[in-house]
């Protein structure tokens, strides 16, 4: 008969709690039979949840042994022979030696790579960005440059965030600036080339500097985001649950830690305390904290909180934008998964407790998920 790894938490049941529990979970029903009685069981997460089968009385050294007290009647037995027949069988496989077979197969389920903001840069602070539509830019009075109301204007088209070029806010709005003169779209000039287009924007400014000059009367409409917190925010897809498998962060050599990087799970108030929303602490929707926040205050708490770091990285990729400097990796690879629940409303923020950028080429993080049914 199996045997469950003491890491599990067992639930039993007597067989038909058991089926009502089955329809509720994820885990594939399995079963182990030693001639006398059947285990019958699935895993879900870190629980294990069975029941045993029996012809007729349960026996009472398992009685004893295991806290069951409910018999099973035939016919639970023949419900059981009628569903098993679509099961897998016991996926217990052993060698001739009597050793349980063990191999480790990649997952079928849809994995999903998540990058954080660099903490060196504000331009990138895509996450709580506010948006602005349609501004007025203000004339410097050489019909070169017009300024926008807001600096730190976010930049994904010039390669600082991993994927930028996917990346949308709530309402699903692009974050590249968009530029209309006098109603009439201009082009942003492509990084690749360094020459051409209409214009080109200092984001940390919140300037756009156009190539050739306007006239007078000429009227700049701009569509942008702009920073206003360093919080980055790692939800699950609504209707998925998020496993966070692992993780890594990525320090060029120059980095300057000006800043402590809070690392918080949240969740629902509904879910995790409804006594709160009950009491009227605390409104409806409210994402709280979930226990204590991970603080790095200095470089030496990643190394003391990482499972593993690598030798620097040298620089890669030449002198130009596109290069990645000398850089430094620590690695968490979970043993147990973090899952985020969707329904929970469940998500990881990451962010810089003063907002104050880190100093040197680039600061991030990236996240390993499995994104799974909820």
């Amino acid at each position: 008969m199996i045997e469950f790894s003491t890491t599990l938490t067992k639930r039993k049941y007597a067989w038909t709690a058991w089926l009502a529990e089955k329809e509720k979970r994820r885990g594939q029903p399995q079963f182990d039979a030693n001639g006398d009685y059947t285990l019958v069981y699935f895993y879900d997460g870190p629980e294990v949840h069975q029941c045993f089968i029996w012809p007729g009385e349960v026996p009472s050294d398992v009685i004893a042994s295991e806290g069951y007290s409910q018999a099973q009647s035939d016919a639970d037995k023949a419900a059981f022979d009628a569903l098993s027949s679509a099961w897998n069988q016991s996926i217990v496989q052993r060698l001739p030696d009597g050793r349980v077979r063990q191999s480790s197969e990649k997952s079928t389920l849809s994995r999903v790579t998540l990058f954080t903001h660099d903490w060196t840069d504000p331009t990138t602070w895509y996450t709580t960005a506010a948006t602005v539509l349609a501004e007025v830019a203000v004339d410097s009075g050489d019909h070169f440059t017009y300024g926008l109301a807001h600096v730190m204007v976010i930049d994904t088209y010039h390669g600082k965030i991993s994927q930028e070029h996917f990346l949308k806010d709530g309402a699903a709005l692009s974050f590249r600036v968009a530029v209309r003169v006098n109603a009439v779209a201009k082009t942003e000039q492509n990084p690749h080339f360094g020459t051409g287009g209409d214009y080109t924007v200092n984001y940390e400014l919140g300037k756009i500097i156009f190539l050739v000059a306007l006239a007078p009367t000429d009227v700049v409409e701009v569509d942008y985001h702009y920073m206003t917190s360093s919080r980055y925010i790692l939800p699950p897809t609504p209707g998925k649950n998020l496993r966070l498998e692992t993780a890594e962060v990525q320090f060029s050599l120059d980095v300057e830690m000006t800043d402590s990087v809070y690392f918080q799970p949240y969740g629902l108030v509904d879910y995790f305390a409804p006594q709160l929303v009950a009491g009227g602490f605390v409104p409806t929707g409210t994402k709280i904290p979930l226990g204590d926040p991970f603080i790095y205050k200095k470089m030496s708490d990643f190394q003391n909180d990482a499972m593993r770091s690598y030798p620097p990285y040298p620089a890669l990729g030449g002198s130009n934008w596109r290069a990645m400097p000398p850089l430094v990796i620590f690695n968490w690879d979970y043993a147990a998964s973090t899952l985020l629940l969707s329904a929970a409303g469940m998500e990881i923020h990451v962010f810089l407790e003063h907002d104050t950028p880190f100093g040197g080429a680039f600061a991030t993080a990236t996240f390993y998920c499995i994104s799974e049914d909820s």
